[in-house]
Parts: C-alpha cells; sequence; structure tokens
C-alpha cells in the first residue's frame, strides 16, 4: 500500500491509552489520526466514539505509519488493525466519525 511506502516512521505495538475516537498512543507515542474528525470527549457522540475504539484495539497489536507531521504532542499517521482493516476506515463506515480535509 502507499501509506507503508510513503511512511516516514511505522510503529508496532499494542496500544497503551485511547484518547478519544482520533487520537490513541502506542507504546506511549501519541498518534492523531490523519484525515479523521471524531466529535469531542466531551460529548455523548465523542464518548461512543472513544469506546468503539476501546473496542476495536483490545488484545490486538496495531500497525501505525507515520507521515512525520505533528499536530501539538501528537503524531500524524494512520493505524491498521492485525487483520489490515484500517481503524480511520471503521470508525467513518460505522458513521462514528468523519473524513477531515
Amino acid at each position: 500500500p502507499v501509506v507503508s511506502a510513503t511512511s516516514f516512521q511505522t510503529l508496532q505495538d499494542r496500544v497503551t491509552h485511547v484518547r478519544d475516537g482520533d487520537t490513541i498512543e502506542l507504546g506511549g507515542v501519541p498518534i492523531r489520526f490523519g484525515s479523521l474528525d471524531c466529535p469531542e470527549l466531551n460529548t455523548d457522540s465523542g464518548q461512543r466514539a472513544a469506546e468503539r475504539m476501546r473496542v476495536l484495539i483490545s488484545g490486538e497489536t496495531v500497525t501505525c505509519h507515520l507521515n512525520g507531521r505533528k499536530s501539538y504532542d501528537r503524531k500524524i499517521g494512520s493505524c491498521r488493525l492485525s487483520d489490515g482493516r484500517d481503524l480511520g476506515a471503521i470508525m467513518i463506515d460505522e458513521g462514528l466519525c468523519r473524513r477531515f480535509w
């Protein structure tokens, strides 16, 4: 895939923390999903998105391809579950988040 071929850095580990629907910590490294926008955590929709992310990553090893950019303290990238499914795409497909242009 193009994402892995053009990534600046690749991390593979278990998620150590879910901050919200579009930000996780992988091995203590905060990662913001590029092109994904989820509701804020202080809303019911934001709580649902964060909880769904927790369910998706539970017990999983996640692979994240980082693009070299940062947003605040977070690295920007895309992450996939061990079966190859893209976490951001799942969140959009399930209507919990939307694509950020």
